[in-house]
């Protein structure tokens, strides 16, 4: 799980499309070029603190060192709340590096032990609702900032800009986009609570213009420019732009956020992803292996199992999209919420639709936004049943979410019901969004979507 991963998590399981579905042959339109339009502002390209580490493997290390040191400090100290809550962030912050979800498991084991030190009334509930949001669980970190506001002591400026800051991701991912809003700040970009979020929000909304230019404030905003922050900004700048077809700058964006961050396998992963798209598969094969391999992440995994299979190599695809398939079902024994999003995406490439539509329901009920209903509808549909996709799809009619793949979606719901006006009237709208939406090969994409 990487860092900022709430941004852009669309569910991009269109690619069920191509894998169940053959119908979508019958509906192949022309390529439609990218339409003129100027530039983005540049970004601000600050440079790297050379305070904080350069390269992954340096951020790696320096990560688990201080993870050592905090465990230390908590075992000398054991009558202390606050070194076990040190402890957790330690761990919050390496698993940010790493996505292994067994550093987010320790995390959460250290802020139990916190909580049960701590007296009624104290405790790590702010960095308790840090860690439930990373992992998707709403309502647990909407009771840790409900018990912050019952404390004797009112949080300083910057707590409350963090509190109303994480309770406009709760509304967010709830799919209440007003509130979350104004929660926001609105059109404020002076706001407390970040020039990223509103990137988050502006991005969803179809405003990507408006999404880019926030995280230009948000870069010229760090205090801190750590490596590893931009890389990320990059990697966000890049799905935004991979978000309206602009493959050109989506693999700028992606290359810049390896420069910045060397070694980072999620930049790497992006990377070769653009690789395949670009028709070099051969040489994204060459690379997602190493990073499969380095990383041990299932979602490269499952990458490089639709690039096998798009060669014809169904052997090498089954090997591992069984190994992605191993390690999703174990993440969504061990955390849930945050693991189903992406194991819907594999069940419905490599998998089992049943199983999908189970998590894609579970996914909904948990974080009823804009991707969590496309999942859904795209499970509905691999299950045979796309007026229920259509269906669930209205949910979208009255809302600001923005995204060729809800239309996708539709398009392919209509055509299976023999209501091809209907499909066409939707394929057009996404090619609008997204010149690239109906292209074969979007069943490459596990990146940036």
């Amino acid at each position: 799980m990487a860092a900022f991963t709430p941004l852009l998590r669309s569910v991009r399981t269109r690619r069920a499309l191509f894998v169940i579905l053959a119908i979508l042959a019958l509906a192949v339109v022309g390529r439609v070029l990218l339409p003129s339009r100027p530039a983005p502002s540049a970004p601000p390209n600050r440079a790297p603190t050379a305070a904080a580490p350069l390269t992954y493997d340096a951020a790696l290390e320096r990560a688990t060192e201080q993870v050592e040191g905090a465990q230390q400090v908590a075992q000398s100290q054991a009558n202390d709340w606050l070194p076990l809550e040190r402890l957790a962030l330690a761990w919050m912050a390496k698993a940010r590096l790493t996505g292994d979800f067994y550093d987010y498991a320790q995390a959460q084991a250290a802020l139990d032990r916190s909580f049960a030190r701590a007296r009624q009334d104290t405790g790590p509930h702010l960095t308790q609702a840090s860690l439930d949001l990373s992992l998707h669980r709403l309502a647990r970190a909407q009771a840790m900032l409900k018990a912050l506001g019952g404390y004797a002591v009112p949080p300083d400026a910057g707590e409350a800009a963090e509190i109303a800051g994480m309770t406009g991701d709760i509304a967010f991912y709830r799919g209440a986009y007003d509130r979350a809003w104004k929660l926001y700040g609105g059109d404020d970009k002076a706001a407390a609570p970040g020039a990223f979020r509103r990137a988050v929000f502006l991005g969803h909304t179809g405003k990507i213009d408006a999404a880019l230019a926030a995280l230009n404030d948000a870069e010229r905003g760090l205090d801190f420019p750590v490596a590893q922050t931009l890389a990320g900004l990059e990697l966000q700048r890049g799905a935004l732009e991979l978000r309206r077809g602009d493959r050109t700058r989506a693999t700028a964006h992606f290359a810049k956020a390896e420069r910045l961050f060397p070694g980072y396998w999620l930049a790497e992963a992006h990377s070769a992803q653009m690789l395949a798209l670009a028709g070099r598969r051969p040489e994204a094969i060459a690379r997602m292996v190493a990073i499969a391999q380095r990383s041990g992440a299932p979602e490269v995994m499952d990458a490089l199992a639709a690039l096998y299979r798009a060669e014809g190599d169904y052997n090498l695809s089954k090997t591992w999209s069984d190994r992605a398939g191993a390690i999703w079902m174990r993440r969504v024994a061990e955390i849930p919420e945050a693991a189903w999003g992406h194991a819907i995406e594999h069940e419905l490439a490599f998998g089992d639709p049943a199983q999908a539509l189970e998590f894609a329901r579970k996914d909904y009920a948990a974080r009823p936004y804009g991707p969590a209903v496309v999942g859904l509808a795209w499970a509905e549909i691999a299950a045979g049943r796309p007026a229920e996709a259509l269906r669930v799809l209205q949910a979208l009619d009255a809302g600001p979410y923005v995204s060729a793949d809800r239309h996708v979606a539709a398009a392919q719901a209509y055509l299976l019901l023999g209501q091809d006006a209907a499909a066409e009237a939707e394929r057009k709208k996404a090619l609008a969004l997204n010149p690239h939406s109906l292209d074969r090969d979007s069943g490459l994409i596990w990146f940036g979507h």
